[in-house]
Parts: structure tokens; C-alpha cells; sequence
């Protein structure tokens, strides 16, 4: 059985370069695409940043990717999941799941059982 592979891309991409990217994930057949990446698109000096403020991008990033790759292909929406609004959000525009990092190191350990509290309370609706 293979192994599913998915590519992580960065929010530094433009809309055409995103494109291009579903395009390829669909003809190599590439289970899916991780959005976004940190961005190094900042004034903080050297690195990436990640965390709320790659979080509309990475809203961007999504909902083209579902756009061009349809309703079967994975896609993880990653980047500023701080709130369970966020990760609302993020499935709202088509991810099929969500990743939380940042939040999950600024906000404990408990972050992550109250964003899937609000989440299953959120389906359950």
C-alpha cells in the first residue's frame, strides 16, 4: 500500500504559483496539500513567522486549493488557529482538517480540547 503523500506550501506564493501547485499535487496524484507554511513576508528580521498573522492568507490559500482540486483531494488548513472561530473558518473554506501549532504553544496544552469541544458542539448543530 503506498504511502499518502502531501506537499506544504508557504503563503509567500502567489495566486498563480498556487495554481500551479494543485495542478501539479492533481497529476502526480499526491493525496493532498498542507496550507499554509510560515511567511517570510515580515519586518521582524530573519525566519518565518507563524500564527495569527498568516491566518487570512492561509484562509486564501485554502479555498483556491479547493477551488481547483475539487471536494476529494485532502487539504489541512494550517496557520493562525488560535480560536475555534479560526478553525471554523478554515473548514468553511474547504479544508478537510485543521492544524494548530502556535496557538497550541502560546495558549497550553488544554487548547486543543477546547477547539474540539467547540468544534463537535459546532457540528452537532
Amino acid at each position: 500500500r503506498p504511502v499518502p503523500l502531501l506537499v506544504k506550501i508557504a503563503p509567500d506564493l502567489s495566486d498563480e504559483d498556487v495554481d500551479a501547485v494543485a495542478e501539479l499535487a492533481a497529476e502526480l496524484g499526491l493525496e493532498g496539500v498542507v496550507a499554509v507554511n510560515t511567511t517570510i513576508a515580515h519586518d521582524l528580521g530573519p525566519g518565518g513567522v507563524s500564527g495569527p498573522p498568516v491566518l487570512a492568507r492561509g484562509l486564501d490559500v485554502v479555498a483556491r486549493l479547493r477551488n481547483r482540486l475539487g471536494p476529494d483531494v485532502v487539504i489541512i488548513g494550517v496557520g493562525g488557529v488560535s480560536t475555534p472561530a479560526d478553525a471554523l473558518e478554515y473548514l468553511a473554506v474547504g479544508a478537510t482538517l485543521v492544524q494548530g501549532y502556535t496557538g497550541f504553544i502560546y495558549r497550553g496544552p488544554l487548547w486543543a480540547a477546547r477547539i474540539g469541544r467547540a468544534l463537535a458542539k459546532a457540528e452537532a448543530a
